[in-house]
This record gives C-alpha cells, structure tokens and sequence, in this order.
C-alpha cells in the first residue's frame, strides 16, 4: 500500500501537507491527447476526493464552512496550487479545486476537492481577456504616408527591428491590377501599380491609407508571456518550444479590427487633426508666414502690405480620399486657440469659407490653424487660398498640404482584431497539431516551463517500460480507435471576393482538407475548426499582352460584397472596387521582396510619387517557392554518369541547395527534362554531386530543380499562388507537415484500443511520460490514458499499439 500526501499552497505561499482519511481512495486519470478527440489537449484529473475537517485542514482552508467570515477567507473560486508524493517521491503538480464542505451535526466533517495536474490549462490562465489587453506599446507608431510607406517596403523602424510591425500588401477596398500600357487617360481605373511619371499614373496609384498593419504572431507570444497575471512561461530552444520555429518565425497577423478603412467603423470619440506641413504655391502671393516649427500655425506677413487692410478671404477646402468620400466631418478655423468659423456634418468634398475686415479678430500677433474634426478615420488633402482686397491690393496666396490623416499614429493594442487570448493560442495550436505541458524533471533546464512542440515531435523520443509480469492478464478489451468516419480541417468560412471566386468555381474551400479513409462506413465526420479566417492571394499578371507578363507583385484583397465603382474625388477616375468586409482574424506569412527591376515595382503616391522596389509580400508559404518553367532554383546538363546521382561540374549545390529546417532535402524536386522523369534529393555530396531518391540521369541529360516552400498555411494541398505550381503531395500542407503521420496511424484498420489492468509499481508510475511507450509481452504500445488508485498503484490502462 502506497503512501499518498497531498501539499496545498497556503496564503503565505508555503505548501501545507494536509491530513487524509485513511481509506480515501485518490485515483488520478493521465492523458495529454486523446485518439477519440483529436483536436483538444488534456491534463491529469482526478476524481473528486474528501479530506477529513481536521484542525490542520480547517485552517488550510479558513473555516470554509462558516460564510460569516469574509476578510481573509478562502476563495472556492479559484484553483490552488497542489503537489502529489506518492511514498515521499513527487508524483504530479498541479491544482486543487475545493468543490464544497460536508457538514455533520452542524458541523464541518469533510471538504470535498478535485486535483487537477500542471499540464496547462491556459483558459484558467488566461480568463476571457481579449489581444487588445495585451502591452504591444512597444510597437506604436506614426501614420502617415511616410510612415506607411516605409512599413511597405522595409517594416517599421523600433530601433533597428523592422520585422515586428509592417503593411503587406492587403488593400481593404481599392482593387489592384497591373498595366504597363501607359496610355492613361481620365477612363484609367483606380489601382494600376505599374507606375510611370505621369499625373494619371499618380491618380490611380496606390496610397498609404489603402493598406493597414500587421503585427508578428511571435511578438503577441510575447506579450502574452509577459504579462504577469497570467504567470505562463515557455521554455526556451525552438526543440522545446514551437513558437521559435522555423514554421512561425515570419507568421503576421493582420490588424483588421473594422471593415475597410482603418478605423472604419463609427465611435463615441472624436478625433482631430490640425492640418499642418502647410507649403507655398510660389506663383502666387505669399500673404502667410508659416511658423517653420511644426507648420501648422500661420500668421498674416504684414512685411508685405501695409496694416490695417480691407478685407481678408479664406477659403480651406477639405478633398477626402476616395475611400473616405462617405465619411461626415467638420472643419474649424482658430485665431490664438479659438473657433471663429466652423462647418459641421459634412460629407466627400466641402470648403469653410471665412472673411472678415482685417483687425477685427486676426490681430498682427495672431496665430491662425485649421482642423478637422471626426469620429472615423478620416484621409483627406486640403488646400487654402486666401485673397485680401482693399487699400490698393488685390492679392492671393495659395497653400497646399501632403495628404493627412485624421489619426496621426497608430495604437497597435487598439487595432488588434476583436479575439479572445485563449482563441488566438488555441487556434495555432489546431493548425500546427501542438500539444504543450509543463516540463516536470528537476533536471531539465526548462523545469516549470512550459513546453508547446508539435505532436509528432512528442512522440518522437520516447521510453519504454516492460509492464509485461504486472498486468492482470484475466481480462483485456480491444476496441476500435476511431468513432468518426472522416475529418474535416477548416477556416472559418471566406468572405473576400478570391476566397468566394475559388468556392464558385471549384466547390471547394481554399485551405480546407478533408481526410477521407477508404472502406470506413461508421461514424459522424469530426470537424477540427480554427477561428481565423484564410485569404487566397493573387500575383498579378501584366494585362499589357506584350509587356512583363508575370510581375513580382503578390497582393491580398479584404473585399467581396456588392460591386461598389468608386470614383477618385479629386481627379473623377474609375474603379473596380468591390465593398469591404469585416473578415475574422487573418494569419498569414510575410515575405520581403527586394530589387524589383525598374519599372516593374509597385506604383505608389505618398509623400513622392514613386516606383516601390521593395515591399512585404503577403503570402499563404513561408518562403517562394520554384518552378519547372521559368522561376527554378537550379538547371543544367549532367556532365557524369552515376548510379543515384546527379553530378555537373559546373554547380556549386553546396550553395544553392539548402537543408531544410528538418535538415533534410525533401521539398526539392529534380526533373529530367529529356524524358520527364521526376526524384527528390536525399543529400548534397559536394559542389558538383547530388544523391538521389531514384537513378533517373545519364551524362549529357537537362535537368530543372525546382522547390516547395517548407511550409504553407493551407490544409490541404493547393497550387501556389506565387509559383503557379500543384507540389502535389510535396505541398507541405499543414495536414501534411503536422496531421497526417498521427491521423494515418490512427485510421489505420490494424491500429487498435487495447483496455487492461496492471499493478504499475512505483519505479514506472513515479516515471512514466505520456509520450512513454509501454511493452506487454513482444508487443509496443504508446499511452492514450492511465487511470491510477495512488494507494495501491492499480492503474486501468488504455494503450494503442505501435504498428
């Protein structure tokens, strides 16, 4: 007979032993996945036991029974941390759970508890708190065109990092194209890319305020991390912890809180902006002096005429962006911080027309602004022409701004997309098959952290124990694993016009997989569902029949409800806009491209007008992938003959074929194009010699390698939006890369529910892991639970056998 105690953390912190009746029987359940519901990640359990209402407890637990006392009392609403030894050796941490008190004759007999083990539970951890209480502060920073601008083409700039926060190339509204004709005209529609000197060009480019943020899914880790309240620390070496991995480290979640314009969606603040960078038409009068220190204060230049004059006219007249033209705002007019003149309600483009004699409120000394005033996000360009007429002058001077915008930076924790903490995490954990617990070996440098590695990695390393002369070898059941006929891996349903295009067509979801195994008629399909929603990408095609044909350029769309043409404002030039929709939260890769050849770049009018050569690509792989046609990682002519190689004298593969993150070669293809034979790599012997999967190649032969980029982010497998090329079952899916060993194994017809009882003793229940294996007889069998009375070590198991 084991001896079991149990420590509970008092209010000072420290662990009291409490007392235990002595025939109480504490069984404990352990499983971490379990092969009837894949998607979800257990922790050990027990069932509820009783401790007796001794002295000792009764003070553990503050007199829980006695509801008069309130200061200091023990909150039943919280779980308290726990420790299990079985004969002195500790056995599992975790959390008590004080379900009730039975009383006997008034008073307090028993308290009735539940033990429940460290294997994480975040949803305790992390409540109901959503991504906007995260501290991102780090990574707030300005808005505007500048700004935008360069988080497009290199990332915003904290200090050197400029990966944490950039702006793919996801427009919300405006729908991009690219034309190299350049016979512009005002017919052209609004979002050509292809850029060329011309004012039509510029009318149609793309402009800051068409693109919104994105955030690094590592830098929300940690955030979450760091915030105290929820006490989580992970463990450190991409081995022990899947957020470093190569699989996550470019992974961007988009800032898309509201549909369309950034800020889009009506509030209860008001925001304002006082228009500044005022600059001088210099063919007209300059009648302003503009205080160079922040140019937005303006002050009449007496200098140049004499005072007091007639009369002084100004007109500021407010243009909104097109996506803004249905946006209401007011614009103000203030001499030394007061309103004079005001236009309230207004919608697309409007003017504040303020005259007076001069002297009656712009004084010599007097500062004169203008603002704009409005609830929503608001982009606008305004422009001030001010005539004075009188005392023999007849002057007028004309004032331009760059585009402004009404919000002058950008509050990372206020745009991040409306989603729960433990959705967000539990999210990745579906869509990499991640299982995490936290690391209980006193002897691992990452005791009491967290652990988050795929599921296969789990299983990967694991133990055996030979429990062969402790089962009870009277009874065994042996049950099917499986109680569903197919599984479904799924986004929340598309609502980008792409996204809706590909279901039309294909009667298919993008991204989507269905795992369908021959010959099972039995079940409900089982659905593993994650609460972000998948974008379909487009590169762009040269619509010039004899121009560049296939462009660097990679765009995403947030659009697909009605066709809503918009009409540029200020220049009258069409679109092809569909309306913007709110999508749910969207994970995708972000991948720099640089040294785009001049002229193919990307169109965009900011501060200058410009051809953008870089910019951050967003993308459904983490890297670009190659092609057997015209985008190949390698080609050339084999100079030897080798069995199960490929030799040319003239390559340096030691350079241009790199391993994997799995250093392996196996998202590489090689292709004889003599007779279209196709193989993998398994090794780089050296500069001029590749070995072979199959001996396809004599001397004098043409090959192509092309690659598969190591991961995607679709289920399934799709053909690549960037390479245009079906990988086929090297697409590196996330079924692919994190599902199907475990999914395969699991529906496999001889795989099976072994169900049986065995008198564990101490050396094995005081060691065993859940990704141990256990040996009954000559057969293996890894652990999909453990039901164990600690006191006498009896454990019910349930094991699946290793094929």
């Amino acid at each position: 007979m084991n001896k079991v105690l149990l420590y509970i953390k008092d209010s000072d912190g420290t662990f009291q032993e409490v007392d235990l009746f002595e025939d109480e029987t504490i069984t404990v359940t352990s499983k971490i996945q379990d092969i009837r519901d894949i998607s979800k990640i257990f922790t050990d359990f027990s069932q509820s036991f009783t401790l007796p209402a001794s002295k000792k407890n009764n003070k553990i637990f503050k007199h829980f029974y006695n509801y008069n006392i309130s200061e200091g009392a023990f909150d039943a609403r919280k779980k308290v941390d726990a420790i299990i030894d079985v004969n002195y050796i500790p056995f599992r941490e975790g959390k008590i759970f004080l379900n009730g008190v039975k009383m006997k004759d008034n008073a307090p007999f028993a308290y009735n508890i539940t033990f429940f083990g460290d294997t994480v539970n975040l949803k305790d951890a992390l409540g109901d708190d959503e991504l906007s209480v995260l501290d991102l502060s780090a990574f707030d920073h300005d808005y505007d065109s500048d700004a935008v601008e360069a988080g497009l083409t290199t990332g915003v700039n904290f200090s050197g990092n400029t990966t944490s926060v950039i702006y793919p190339l996801i427009t919300h509204t405006k729908r991009l194209y690219f034309n190299s004709d350049h016979s512009h005209s005002s017919d052209t529609i609004i979002g050509d890319l292809s850029y060329d000197n011309g004012t039509v060009s510029e009318a149609v480019a793309l402009t800051f305020d068409d693109l919104k943020p994105a955030i690094k899914v590592t830098d929300i880790i940690d955030a979450i991390e760091a915030k105290s309240s929820y006490g989580l620390t992970f463990a450190s070496g991409s081995a022990n912890n899947f957020f470093e991995s190569t699989a996550i480290s470019n992974l961007y979640l988009w800032l898309s809180k509201t549909k369309g314009i950034l800020g889009g969606q009506e509030g209860n603040a008001e925001f304002t902006r006082v228009i500044g960078d005022w600059s001088h038409d210099s063919s007209t009068d300059d009648v302003w002096d503009i205080d160079p220190s922040n140019g937005q204060n303006l002050s009449l230049d007496i200098s140049y005429f004499p005072y007091p004059l007639a009369n002084v006219k100004s007109t500021i007249t407010i243009t909104p962006s097109s996506s803004y033209i249905n946006i209401e705002y007011s614009i103000e007019m203030l001499v030394d911080g007061t309103v004079v003149s005001t236009v309230s309600g207004v919608k697309g483009e409007n003017a504040l027309i303020h005259t007076e004699t001069a002297g009656d409120l712009i004084q010599q000394s007097s500062v004169v602004t203008f603002r704009v005033k409005s609830k929503q996000v608001l982009v606008f360009e305004p422009f001030l022409k001010t005539e004075i007429d009188g005392s023999g002058l007849d002057l007028r001077g004309d004032y331009t701004c760059t585009s402004q915008s009404i919000v002058s930076s950008i509050i990372v924790s206020d745009q991040m997309p409306k989603m729960k903490v433990i959705d967000f995490l539990t999210g990745l954990f579906k869509l990499f098959n991640l299982t995490a617990f936290i690391e209980q070996d006193r002897n691992d440098a990452n005791y009491g952290k967290i652990k988050v590695v795929t599921l296969d990695d789990f299983y990967d390393s694991p133990s055996t124990f030979d429990i062969t002369k402790y089962v009870h070898s009277s009874e065994t059941d042996i049950e099917s694993t499986i109680p569903f006929s197919e599984i479904d891996f799924e986004y929340k349903e598309g609502k980008t016009l792409l996204m809706k295009q590909h279901k039309e067509t294909f009667n298919d979801e993008f991204g989507n997989e269905e795992f369908m195994p021959s010959g099972v008629d039995r079940g409900k399909p089982y659905k593993v569902s994650v609460p972000f929603e998948h974008f379909k990408f487009e590169r762009l095609i040269d619509e010039n029949s004899s121009g560049i044909g296939k462009t660097q350029i990679q765009w995403g769309y947030s659009a697909g409800e009605n066709f809503k043409p918009i009409e540029n404002p200020k220049t009258g030039q069409p679109s092809a806009n569909f309306e913007p929709v709110l999508t749910a939260p969207m994970l995708f890769y972000g991948i720099r491209i640089t040294n785009i050849t001049d002229g193919e770049g990307i169109n965009f009018n900011g501060t200058t007008h410009d051809d953008l050569l870089n910019y951050w690509k967003p993308s459904n792989t983490n890297e670009t992938g190659t092609n057997d046609i015209d985008e190949y990682t390698e080609n050339g002519t084999t100079t030897s003959t080798s069995s199960g190689k490929l030799v040319d004298s003239g390559k340096t593969f030691t350079t241009s074929i790199t391993q994997n993150s799995d250093g392996n070669y196996d998202n590489y293809f090689v292709k004889n194009t003599d007779d279209t034979t196709l193989t993998k790599i398994t090794a780089v012997d050296s500069d001029t010699t590749l070995s072979l999967a199959d001996d396809i190649f004599v001397s004098g032969q043409d090959y192509i390698i092309y690659k598969a980029p190591e991961y995607t982010l679709n289920f399934d497998n799709e053909i690549d939006e960037w390479s245009f090329t079906d990988y086929g079952g090297q697409s590196n899916s996330l079924f692919k890369n994190f599902y199907k060993t475990y999914i395969e194994d699991a529906f496999n017809a001889k795989k099976r529910i072994f169900k049986l009882t065995a008198q564990l003793p101490n050396r094995v229940l005081l060691n065993y892991k859940l990704n141990d294996r256990f040996q009954v007889g000559d057969k293996v069998f890894t652990i999909n639970s453990i039901n164990t009375n600690l006191r006498t070590g009896e454990s019910e198991l349930e094991l699946l056998n290793v094929l």
